[in-house]
């Protein structure tokens, strides 16, 4: 059986430490309980809260692989994100343009994005601090999301620890590519997740029949974080324009908030 190398072996003996983990790894890529393993690996590299794997297509709903939570518990708790919420992910867009690696939330969050109903939701109201994701493309339009979160009292990930995740995605995107292989091949029977939304339907559902294609354009992207200034500059409009398509846009919808405008969202999510 192979040891398990001590967190501290990480920073004395980083070449040992890396190849007992690729070991590791290797030996489980074929088991359902392998993505088990590489949590434990990356939570060995840098303590972490949270640890989620999820699979992204552009053609179907976004589907909760593996968690270090109860997996009821966690579907429970993403069921409206899985539903569209997704949509308004700032790292969906990495999925649209088929982007690889590891990224970090703050580096492709919108510039009002902590100010959104969004973030304040789905982020700070959990308590995560700060997101690592590791993109592993599988064929154009699917990609696999292995998320390495923390939340308070934990703090965000600092440069030597970015610099330690950033050493192992090599091993990271090739472990999950060949366990998604396997994968394939062992739900070939299994019912997929329900098909993907169209943001801006489920938007115009807010209202139907009143809300113009520019006023859907605003909406969505008050609903991702953007600020008026960052929408003006998106839609080559002036920041006046964007503040008068926002107030014909509450005023239609009867509301006075974006908090109102998320909540409205929300509950189109739920029909």
């Amino acid at each position: 059986m192979l040891k398990t190398p001590a967190i501290e072996d990480s920073y004395a003996r980083p070449l040992a430490w890396a190849s007992s983990w690729a070991a590791r790894l290797l030996l489980a890529q074929q088991e359902p309980t392998s993505l088990s393993i590489l949590y434990q690996a990356l939570n060995a590299l840098e303590p972490l809260s949270n640890f989620i794997v999820f699979e992204f297509s552009l053609d179907h709903q976004p589907e909760l692989i593996e968690c270090n939570y109860e997996r009821d518990y966690m579907l429970a708790q993403m069921a409206q994100y899985q539903r569209g919420l997704y949509l308004l992910d700032p790292f969906w867009r990495t999925v649209v343009e088929g982007r690889s690696g590891l990224v970090r939330l703050e580096d492709i969050a919108p510039e009002d994005f902590s100010q959104s109903e969004y973030f304040q939701r789905h982020y700070q109201a959990t308590g995560v601090v700060d997101e690592l994701r590791y993109i592993v493309p599988l064929k154009p339009g699917r990609s696999v999301h292995v998320l390495v979160e923390r939340e308070t009292p934990m703090l965000v990930f600092e440069g030597n620890e970015l610099r330690r995740f950033g050493d192992v995605e090599p091993l990271v995107r090739a472990f999950v590519e060949a366990h998604f292989l396997w994968r394939d091949r062992q739900r070939l029977q299994a019912a997929r997740p329900g098909l993907a939304f169209d943001l801006r339907m489920q938007i115009n559902a807010m209202q139907p029949g009143e809300i113009t294609p520019r006023e859907t354009e605003i909406i969505e992207l008050m609903l991702k974080g953007h600020s008026a200034k960052s929408m003006a500059r998106a839609l080559d409009i002036e920041e006046g324009t964007v503040t008068n398509h926002k107030r014909n846009i509450y005023a239609k919808i009867g509301i006075h908030s974006q908090a109102q405008l998320f909540d409205r969202f929300l509950r189109t999510l739920t029909k």
